[in-house]
């Protein structure tokens, strides 16, 4: 059994991750923490509630972070939209959320836990992480590892900048990460852009029938792109955010390597610099896919 947090944004890809790791039988996920990144904090704290709630669970919705450490938010409505959901509807949060905030919980779960035996899942921005590590060290270093979905190696980024979006959302808090000693494993464009979905695989969720298979058939048909507007749309948009998940529980599926990495402070991309960490470089997608979907059957 894997024990942990999510710290997330979400997201239409903050969701299928959610869903399949909520459900997930040899997962434990202890709480989930929102941030602001793809949309607001309201709306992504909301989100995360209405998705445990579609999941069946009762896992605490703790917020954090409402904007980065050092500059504006950078929402991205164009994909996501104004409900952070491309418009699929999700039932209302059946829990309050937790009057405890997000670096708060993080270390009150951390001290209460064996040190090294909780991992923290980050699919967005990396604030709450920052913070958690300026508030709380002793807490942050009893994390056995950090899995984060962000960065850009080989491949162009997703911003102006040329950075990743969850990265180059908050620079600033990405080089505060680096200088710790935390435990990191950063999954970038690189592995992520190589896990879509097409319309078959659509098909297959929504013949399934549970409500986590056929509301991820709805979000990843509102992340579908089109090459022209008469176009039918072929597949999705990477499926960035369910890599997280998927690499805690089927590693073997996945190209790991050990790159030495710096983070620009004004841009949030990585170069070449001094510290060590393990990043996923590639993956087996059409196995990833029968995971995905075998999780969302549960």
């Amino acid at each position: 059994m894997i024990h942990a947090i999510i710290d997330t944004d979400p997201g239409i890809d903050d969701a299928i991750a959610i869903l399949y790791a909520l459900r997930h039988p040899d997962l434990q996920i202890a709480a989930m923490t929102t941030v602001a990144g793809n949309i607001g904090l309201e709306v992504t704290t909301r989100n995360a509630g209405s998705i445990a709630t579609l999941a069946g669970v009762e896992t605490p919705v703790h917020a954090g972070a409402a904007a980065p450490l050092d500059r504006e938010n950078q929402p991205e409505l164009a994909i996501h939209g104004d409900d952070g959901l491309g418009g699929v509807v999700l039932p209302d949060p059946a829990r309050e959320v937790d009057s405890r905030d997000a670096c708060a919980a993080m270390a009150a779960i951390l001290d209460g836990a064996e040190p090294g035996s909780i991992d923290l899942f980050c699919l967005g921005p990396l604030t709450n992480l920052a913070l958690l590590l300026e508030r709380f060290p002793q807490s942050a270093m009893r994390l056995r590892r950090v899995i984060a979905m962000g960065g850009a190696l080989e491949e162009p980024g997703n911003m102006a900048s040329g950075a990743e979006f969850n990265f180059g959302h908050d620079p600033e808090a990405l080089v505060r990460v680096l200088d710790s000693d935390l435990a990191l494993t950063f999954i970038p464009l690189d592995a992520t852009r190589q896990l879509r979905a097409g319309p078959d695989y659509l098909a297959d969720l929504r013949a399934m029938g549970t409500p986590a298979a056929v509301t991820c058939a709805d979000l990843i048909a509102a992340y579908f792109t089109s090459g022209a507007p008469d176009a039918p749309a072929r597949e999705s948009r990477p499926l960035h955010d369910p890599c997280v998940p998927l690499f805690a529980i089927r590693p073997e599926l996945f190209r790991v390597t050990m790159r030495s990495v710096e983070a620009c402070p004004h841009s949030g991309c990585l170069h070449p610099g001094p510290r060590e960490i393990r990043v996923v470089m590639g993956l087996d997608a059409p196995a990833l896919r029968a995971e995905l979907r075998r999780g969302l059957a549960l």
